[in-house]
Order: C-alpha cells, then structure tokens, then sequence
C-alpha cells in the first residue's frame, strides 16, 4: 500500500501564521522518552481532540489548521504530539516515493515507532486537563494513523477521520470503533465506498464525506497557502465540517450515557 501520488509530489508551502498554542513536555514517557505535544484551545472545554500532522510535520498551515479547529464550534481541547522525533526530509524527497516511503516506514509506523503510545500519552494529558470525550483527526497520513488508533479494541474515540486522506481504503478501516468523516480533494480516490462500508456497525451519528473538486491534496496541512482565498475558503468550511461534526458525536454520547 503507497501513499495518494499528489502525497509524494506537493511540495509544502510557508505561509505566515502566529501560533495560538504552546509545546509542552506530555507527563508521561513514551518509550522511555520525554516527548511533546502542541496543546491549543480552551482549558475549560471538556471536548478533547487529537491530532496527526501529515508527513511534513508543523507547518504554518498545519499551526493554523488547529489553531482555528480549537476555537470552532464552543471550543476544544486540541493536543497535537510530535509524531517525528526528527526533522522531516519530507520537503527534500519530493518525486524519490522510495526513499520517501523508507524514512516514513521507519519513523512513521503506528506500532515500532511508538505511535499508538504517544497517542495515549496525549490522551491522558487531555484528560488530566478535564476533557471527558476524545476524537480523532490526521492530515494525509495522519488520518491513516488516526484510523488505526480508532481501530484498537480500547478505543476511547468517538469519531475519527481527517481532510485530503492518504492510506485510507475499505480494508483499512474494517476494525474501526467510531464513524468516520472524510473530507477529500481532487486528488484522492472516491471516499464513498469507504464510509460506506462502516454503516452496517450502525453507529449512532452517520459517518460523512465531502470532497471539495477545486481543493489538491494536503491543502490543509503543509502543502496549504491560505494567503489564497479559495484555499482559505475551503479551508474554513472543513474546520467547520470536522468541529460541528465531533461536537455532535459528544452531544449524541451524552444523551446515551444519561
């Protein structure tokens, strides 16, 4: 299984952006490691949200992608781990899939690089923090990651999902725990038949898909210019599909939890 071909062949861009969060060390080692998490968004929310980068690791768009995803809808709690513990040669590889491909099998896998740790990590940073409910949202491959964190038999997550998906495929998502919302681009193979094979675990919120025909794919991450209007648009209205779509997921847990 390889990455969507645009993944391998879009350069990230470096538009401006004041970051609205701050780096902090997680309380827990992963691995024996101190490692960290960008944490943005209201400290009294109590809807937490994880978040995977894609595979160029912070990037303005990326800061402001989550920056904003935290303000919308009522506020969340966002907590972004550094899924890197080095620099990405993402940027440098652009057009060698090999090589690319070598460097994110080995520093990028859910299991061997201690992926599905951090993660918890993050959890439980957010929870020490208040935040009672938890989604899940990646970028490209980060939503490849999400996924398969959404997919462990422990799962807390009740939603996951992310914008311009790489790896994501109906064999990958057959063991997942949560409904999916996808936000797809141009660039990506039809995302129907994906969430479509879900539904018969019937969840209690149906799972989602918009895909914006005008958008290439990472426009949200590392490869986003949101100096461009369109893009900037676009990118808007998915913060907006992913916040309305996780408070609803938490409103629908609580009914049922009463």
């Amino acid at each position: 299984m390889t990455f969507v071909e645009a993944c391998c062949n879009t350069p990230p861009t470096n538009t401006e952006w004041v970051n609205k969060g701050v780096d902090k060390v997680l309380p827990t080692k992963v691995n024996g490691e101190d490692r960290l998490t960008y944490r943005t968004g209201p400290k009294d929310s109590k809807r937490g949200i994880i978040g995977v980068y894609d595979i160029f690791g912070f990037h303005p768009t990326t800061y402001q992608f989550f920056d904003r995803l935290a303000l919308a809808n009522g506020g969340f709690q966002v907590s972004v781990p550094h899924m890197f513990k080095e620099a990405s040669p993402a940027a440098q590889l652009m057009g060698n899939l090999p090589a690319l491909m070598e460097w994110v099998g080995k520093h990028g896998s859910y299991k061997e690089s201690h992926l599905d740790a951090l993660i918890r990590a993050a959890i439980e940073d957010l929870r020490a923090d208040g935040c009672t409910s938890f989604s899940i949202i990646g970028q490209c491959w980060g939503t490849w990651i999400a996924i398969q964190a959404a997919s462990e038999e422990d799962s807390v997550f009740l939603a996951v999902g992310g914008p311009h998906p790489s790896r994501t495929t109906i064999e990958a998502v057959k063991d997942v725990k949560c409904p999916l919302v996808l936000v797809a681009t141009k660039d990506e193979a039809d995302m129907i038949p994906v969430v479509e094979s879900v539904k018969h675990k019937k969840f209690a919120v149906e799972s989602f898909h918009k895909r914006f025909e005008n958008m290439h794919h990472g426009f949200c991450g590392g490869r986003g210019d949101w100096t461009d209007p369109e893009q900037f648009k676009a990118g808007l209205e998915t913060i907006d599909i992913f916040a309305d779509y996780f408070a609803k997921v938490v409103e629908v847990s609580e009914q049922q939890n009463k």
